[in-house]
């Protein structure tokens, strides 16, 4: 197996224009074989409080990516014959900041892989940080009482009820469950909620997301979360 390994660094700030908050390094690997493509970044943070908390987080971040790789050479190299002419299999690993203030980071892990078939499949990964608690949160940590998913979905119905036609299209009704934990990310004033491709509706259709305003949930929310409101 032929491989083609090609790395590339960009530096981007978590923080904003503060250049003393928490930044990220990405170092983008790629690489080709005769059957196969990767491009695969790798987000690297820097400038927390706790180096030992900051280092946890890199290495798993980076033995997730690392794992992914293994499994998808292998998966490729056993795929090979099923991917239609011309085409190759194909793995794209991109990160998205979507919040950074108040002690608080989500990024956004997305996910694209492609073995063969009409098309490939596309999953999120979110890391929600408290930088004070050092510790990444799901979304009962949020909150104060098990009310929190009746909460959500009253407000989800909401949603629906007042975007009808953005909604249309979906074959389920969005219902938040244990498994749905870490399927959210915190983005400018709102609680992202969202559902994985062919939770809802067709592949195409991509994420259903949920945006719920901070402000109508604080009521809801731990004390310490409200902070994310400022």
């Amino acid at each position: 197996m032929r491989r083609l390994l090609i790395l590339g660094m960009a530096v981007i700030c978590l923080c904003g224009c503060d250049m003393r908050g928490v930044r990220a390094d990405i170092e983008t690997k790629e690489y080709e074989t005769d059957f196969s493509a990767v491009r695969a970044e790798v987000i690297r943070f820097s400038g927390m409080r706790n180096a030992e908390f900051e280092e946890s987080i890199n290495s798993s971040i980076e033995q997730a990516v690392e794992s992914d790789l293994i499994a998808f050479d292998s998966l490729a190299l056993d795929s090979g014959d099923n991917v239609r002419m011309g085409n190759k299999c194909v793995l794209e690993i991109d990160w998205d900041e979507k919040y950074n203030r108040n002690d608080f980071i989500s990024v956004v892990e997305e996910k694209y892989v492609y073995t063969g078939g009409a098309h490939g499949n596309t999953v999120r990964i979110p890391k929600n940080i408290d930088l004070s608690a050092e510790k990444e949160i799901t979304l009962a940590d949020l909150f104060e009482d098990e009310g929190y998913t009746d909460t959500l979905n009253r407000f989800i119905n909401e949603i629906l009820s007042e975007n009808s036609e953005e909604y249309k299209d979906l074959w389920a009704k969005p219902e938040i469950k244990d498994s749905h934990q870490t399927d959210f990310y915190i983005s400018d004033d709102d609680l992202v909620i969202f559902f994985q491709p062919y939770d809802l509706s067709y592949y195409a259709r991509g994420f259903v997301e949920f945006p719920i305003e901070l402000e109508e949930l604080s009521g809801y929310m731990k004390e310490e979360y409200r902070r994310l409101l400022k």
